[in-house]
């Protein structure tokens, strides 16, 4: 990122450098994290699968158990649309195109590979890297500033986080981003009163398309540009008036305008058949002061997660508390020092007409989405922060905005030039250039994080939960759950799925060291909709059916003192004298110890 950038070959060069520097990332360790819940469910509908595959209502085991996520020969990409409308809340682009993606490639033991899973995502999200380079370049008028924003999508650890899920993040992330570098284009555009190219504009409507077939979440990316392209109309309109609206760079929008509102409302159908469903319902604020708080610290948190993290994972001894406590204390006092040299670098911007409107395009673009989420989140009572996953609406944007904040501190070669900043406690100064190198060195390192589980670890972690069972049982395991039927189309046993799944791929049974007394046995019962019997009858029956003794290990999306289950045991059952209930990996679970009278 020298004056040498101002090559075009140079300019290719280093950006196939931080592409396939990108891809690393986001390939490595792809099968080092367990399986959650989303990822099970991303998996199921890909293989043209029904999560309601899995048995119910019967002692299974293992292979019986995996039915949902085994290849299904005769399946095909409109199987993986259909059974995903009937069952969950996600456009359909995503899971048909990853049904292809997985025929590609061989099962393990006839299961799917959560690796080949995670590798599309990484494959499509590292396709980001360059789409940045060339929003930004568009933004700010600026190679350097496209370079350096290059630089940061390859090793934003929010970024690489998302990309390493088998989920429709990192397409959702790379279609944005190829969303905004349109939108810079038409918004420069309009705003010189010029006329959009035909290609630009028919790019664009095919883009947000494919934006909302993949994550209906895309449609807040749109609006906020909606908002924006507005302002400036009624700008324009104050200015001249309500006859500029005419003109010809008016006039190619409106095309884009019907073209993505098209997009938008052929699913309104399904969303409405979707509304009120379970699968949304825990986004629902109950009210709290921390209802309120929580919003506001989550979007801080995706903020400071584009550049860095700090360690975060599950300590097992005081040297990893020590790390994580460290570690969170550098990233605040780094947070310290950024804020004046982002601050700094705005204003620098400002300076020059290109930086001027790259700043007013990009950020108020970027303060739009954050107002339409907190319109969501206060108005609406849903909170859509939750988790850093529907960040990707906007972070595209902050990457941009990185590259042209530091594209004015790169030329800064002397550390006593006016973008210089003191050490401290030293009095040596670091010059402008040597900041944007250091800020990088951060990002990749906390990237490094991420990708070896010590940063955004797993909320459900099967990993920790089977040894926990092993190490608390001493006769074969049954494992049991609830899975909740609902009126309206949801997804079930995905949570229960995780755990055989992590049992498959690395506790087998009848492998040296697996740790298992004998192969486990698992149980799925219905309740809720259309289910009268209650839980505990049938538990009690099927108790009867599997020979004793043996250990039984109940998942419960929560155990409360007035759980049934608790106060309802079989006959021939009690609860564990150890850890009898509580949660471990995520998972709430009772333990029961059952012996033939």
């Amino acid at each position: 990122m020298s004056k040498t950038t101002r090559s075009p070959q140079n300019t290719v060069l280093l950006i196939s450098l931080f592409l396939m520097l990108g891809l690393g990332l986001r390939i490595f360790n792809l099968d080092l994290k367990p399986a959650w819940m989303d990822e099970v469910s991303t998996v199921i509908f890909s293989l043209g699968n029904s999560s309601y595959f899995i048995p119910v209502e019967r002692i299974v085991d293992l292979d019986a158990l995996l039915r949902p996520l085994m290849l299904t020969p005769e399946a095909t990409p409109l199987d993986s649309a259909r059974y995903l409308l009937q069952e969950n809340n996600h456009p359909p682009a995503y899971f048909a195109l990853a049904h292809l993606w997985m025929d590609l490639f061989p099962t393990e033991d006839g299961v799917a590979s959560i690796t080949v899973a995670r590798l599309l995502s990484a494959c499509l999200g590292s396709l980001s890297i360059p789409l940045v380079f060339w929003a930004s370049k568009l933004a700010f008028q600026s190679a350097l500033a496209g370079v350096i924003s290059a630089a940061f999508m390859a090793v934003s650890p929010l970024g690489v986080f998302l990309a390493q899920e088998a989920r429709h993040y990192g397409l959702a992330i790379t279609m944005i981003t190829a969303a905004l570098g349109c939108f810079v284009v038409a918004t420069r555009a309009i705003l010189q009163q010029k006329t959009t190219p035909w290609g630009i504009c028919l790019g664009w409507i095919v883009i947000n398309g494919l934006a909302v077939a993949n994550h209906y979440f895309s449609v807040l990316t749109l609006a906020a540009q909606a908002i924006m392209i507005g302002a400036i109309a009624g700008q324009q309109v104050r200015h001249h008036s309500w006859a500029v609206l005419w003109k010809s760079h008016w006039q190619r929008l409106y095309i884009v305008t019907l073209g993505t509102l098209a997009s938008i409302l052929v699913w309104l159908p399904i969303l409405l058949n979707f509304y009120g469903s379970p699968q949304s319902s825990f986004l629902q604020s109950d009210g709290s002061i921390l209802g309120w708080i929580n919003p506001i610290a989550h979007t801080l948190g995706a903020t400071i997660f584009t550049l860095v993290t700090p360690a975060v994972f599950f300590a097992k001894t005081p040297f990893d508390i020590g790390l994580m406590l460290g570690s969170t204390l550098l990233v605040l006092l780094l947070i310290v020092r950024w804020i004046p040299i982002l601050r700094n670098g705005v204003k620098q911007l400002y300076t020059t007409p290109q930086g001027r409107i790259g700043v007013m395009i990009v950020g108020c673009f970027w303060l739009t989405v954050l107002a339409l989420f907190a319109l969501i989140c206060y108005g609406y009572g849903a909170d859509i922060t939750r988790g850093l996953r529907y960040k990707f609406s906007y972070y595209p944007a902050l990457i941009i905005l990185i590259g042209g904040i530091f594209s004015v501190y790169w030329p800064q070669r002397s550390p006593t030039g006016p973008l210089s900043m003191a050490i401290p406690f030293s009095r040596h100064r670091l010059s402008g250039r040597r900041i944007v190198q250091l800020t990088w060195l951060i990002s990749l390192i906390s990237t490094l994080l991420v990708v070896n589980d010590f940063a955004f670890s797993k909320f459900y972690a099967p990993d920790r939960f089977i040894p926990f069972v092993q190490q608390h049982s001493s006769n074969p395991v049954v494992f049991a759950t609830t899975e909740k039927i609902a009126a309206q189309p949801t997804v079930i046993g995905a949570k229960f799925l995780s755990i055989g799944w992590e049992i498959q791929r690395h506790y087998l049974p009848g492998v040296d060291a697996s740790g298992w007394v004998a192969e486990p046995k698992f149980l799925v019962l219905r309740e809720g909709y259309g289910i009268e019997e209650p839980v505990t009858q049938r538990l009690e029956e099927m108790v009867k059916q599997i020979p004793q003794p043996f250990d039984l290990w109940f998942i419960r999306s929560n155990v409360r003192l007035d759980d049934p289950l608790l106060s309802s045991i079989p006959t021939t059952c009690a609860l564990a004298p150890q850890a009898p209930h509580g949660n471990k990996g995520g998972y709430a679970y009772i333990h029961y110890q059952c012996h033939p009278q």
